[in-house]
């Protein structure tokens, strides 16, 4: 039961770090916020925002746990924002920005050419 769950955990963590590369990268983000109506984007992106920042705060038994639980503030943040946006928006002023460092402050920097062009991660890995 317990593997299971972590695997459970796991998906959503990943999901979480995905969704804050869409939010960093306004070109990603002004594609994914057609995919479905505004309320239901929303529910996604602050229930998975929250689980990550709740992972965050009680990481442990890794090399990474440490920057993870350093970043669960920043990560908690824009948690707290997203929560408090009206229920329709899906872009608030410092989404991006907080996205950005909620993402640097885990361990991944800007991609090369910076987040203002980024259109997404190319199969072989490169941007």
């Amino acid at each position: 039961m317990a593997e299971a769950a972590w695997e459970q955990e796991a998906a959503f963590v990943a999901e979480a770090l995905n969704l804050l590369t869409v939010l960093a990268a306004p070109r990603l983000y002004a594609r994914w916020c057609t995919q479905a109506p505004a309320e239901e984007l929303r529910t996604v992106l602050q229930s998975r925002t929250a689980a990550l920042a709740a992972f965050c705060a009680k990481a442990w038994g890794s090399p990474d746990a440490e920057r993870f639980r350093s970043a669960a503030s920043k990560v908690r943040t824009l948690a707290e924002s997203l929560a408090g946006a009206p229920p329709r928006s899906l872009m608030e002023p410092g989404w991006n920005t907080q996205a950005r460092e909620c993402l640097g402050a885990l361990g991944f920097p800007a991609p090369p050419e910076g987040w203002d062009a980024f259109e997404g991660w190319r199969a072989d890995g490169d941007s």
